[in-house]
This record gives C-alpha cells, structure tokens and sequence, in this order.
C-alpha cells in the first residue's frame, strides 16, 4: 500500500481512531462534569447568597417597623399638641379681639372726656353703664315732654 498522507494503510489505524474518539468522548464527559459541578456550586453560592439577604432584609424590616411605630406615636403626641395650640390660638385671637375693643372703648371715653370739659370719667362711665330712662310721656325716643293742654285753655 502506498503511503498517502490521511488514507489508512494498515489495520491498526482504525483501532486508533476508536481509541481517539473514546478519548475525546471520555474528555468531554469528564469536561461537562466539571460544568455541572461548577454550576451546582455557583447554584448553591446562589442560594446562600439569597437566604443571608433575606435574614438582612427581615432585620431591617423589623429595625423599620420598630422606627414607623415609634414615629407614628409621635406623631399622635404632635397631632394632640397642634390641636391643643389650635384651640389656644383661637383664644387668644379672641382675647386681642377684646382687647382692641376694649382700648377703642377707651379711647373714646377719652375723646369724649376731652371734648366734655367738667365731667369726671366715672361720670361718663355711668352714663355707659346706665340704660337710658324713658319716660312714657315721651314719643319714641325723643327727649321733648309732651304738650298738655289745660282745661282753661279748652274754655275759650
């Protein structure tokens, strides 16, 4: 037989690729092998990785609700005292409102004084705080007596 590169020339050659081939078969079971392998170890690095982010993520969980607890007592407390100063606001608004009432009562007890030259101001005061007297005889607030007429006067 002629020796031809890549044609057989003997019997044994055969028996030689069957052994390449099972040693190509043999390397690429023990290569996938090793894949698998890796893959179960990244798989269960995986895993791990996962339930030790799950107990952080409870810890924080329960450290939040401790804190949102904790807030929302506050905030009642804040809520309670904001209406408190509320109602005290209004208070207060409605003590100055009396307040500048009071001082433009004043203020016209003084005008009036001032322009009423011999009063004392206990006079005006009791002059405020006494009702005006009207007398029956007189007409729907006005200050003139009435006229009588005399008998005589009827006699003509």
């Amino acid at each position: 037989m002629s020796n031809v590169p890549g044609m057989m020339s003997s019997g044994s050659e055969p028996d030689a690729q069957g052994v390449n081939v099972d040693e190509k078969k043999r390397k690429r079971m023990i290569s996938n092998r090793e894949s698998a392998r890796r893959s179960r170890m990244k798989k269960q690095k995986l895993l791990e990785d996962l339930v030790t982010e799950v107990a952080s993520l409870k810890v924080q969980i329960h450290n939040n609700t401790s804190k949102y607890e904790a807030l929302m007592q506050k905030i009642v407390v804040l809520e309670s005292q904001n209406n408190a100063l509320k109602v005290q606001q209004m208070e207060l608004a409605q003590y100055l409102k009396n307040l500048q009432l009071m001082q433009t009562q004043m203020e016209l007890l003084e005008f009036n004084l001032m322009n009423q030259p011999g009063r004392t101001l206990c006079d005006i005061i009791v002059d405020i705080n006494e009702p005006s007297k009207v007398q029956s005889w007189q007409c729907h607030g006005s200050n003139q007596p009435a006229i009588m007429a005399s008998t005589e006067m009827l006699n003509y």
